[in-house]
């Protein structure tokens, strides 16, 4: 099941999360560290929980192409969805 996605606050495209290019792993992966400090790596240097993924809109549906990045699948999906929409 799909969570529900505001539409992106630039252009006002709705979201397709059903769009293999809408959300995905990034290619960057994430190592916590005892003093706190996080570094990133190639994805496959660290367990598939630690993945780093990207949200788009998507240029080729029509959307304008904005991106967010985070350090998980839902974290990507909340801050897209905490981002201000468009005035319509």
């Amino acid at each position: 099941m799909n969570p529900e996605m505001k539409d992106c606050p630039f252009c006002g495209h709705k979201v397709d999360m059903d769009d293999p290019d809408t959300l995905y792993p990034n290619g960057i992966g994430w190592r916590a560290h005892e003093d706190g400090f996080i570094t990133y790596h190639h994805f496959l240097d660290v367990p598939k929980e630690q993945w780093c993924y990207s949200m788009h809109c998507v240029e080729t549906s029509g959307g304008c192409g904005a991106k967010i990045t985070a350090n998980s699948k839902d974290e990507c999906i909340q801050k897209w969805n905490r981002r201000p929409t468009q005035e319509k």
